[in-house]
């Protein structure tokens, strides 16, 4: 880690025409006429995407949908739960926790694909499982431009 901030920081201080031949050394091609700020960003996104791992694929597919149609309203982010996540529900006067695993969710000693299925074996009847839940979708950033206010 200390290394890519140190060839980030590196960055910051090459001249144009070394962020070109940087540029070429990076993507194996011709340093384009970008400006230098937009090189030193570029590379260095690259450096930390291949240290960290690129975007998720939701983003990539928001990214995708936004680029082919700007005015389009965003696709919906999706509700990403890390194992080991307890969620805890009161349904008839009955706490009820469900356990987030690596392949699903446990409640009751039983495992579930979906927190619809685990809804519908608390309630007996078809519920949408992250609305049961509370949960809610993360939130898109507002676009360059918005009004504020």
């Amino acid at each position: 880690m200390a290394r890519l901030d140190d060839t980030l920081r590196t960055l910051a201080t090459l001249a144009p025409a070394e962020l070109r031949q940087r540029w070429r050394e990076t993507f194996d091609e011709e340093g384009s006429d970008l400006p230098a700020s937009l090189l030193r960003r570029a590379i260095g996104y690259h450096l930390q995407e291949q240290m960290h791992g690129g975007l998720p694929p939701a983003a990539e597919r928001m990214l995708d949908a936004l680029a082919r149609d700007p005015d389009a309203e965003p696709p919906e982010l999706e509700i990403r739960l890390k194992p080991g996540t307890r969620l805890v529900r009161e349904w008839n006067g009955i706490v009820h926790t469900v356990l987030v695993t690596d392949d699903g969710l446990m409640f009751e000693d039983r495992r579930y694909r979906s927190l619809s299925h685990v809804a519908q074996a608390i309630t007996g009847a078809r519920w949408s499982g992250p609305r049961f839940f509370g949960l809610r979708r993360p939130s898109m950033p507002p676009r360059q431009g918005a009004a504020h206010g």
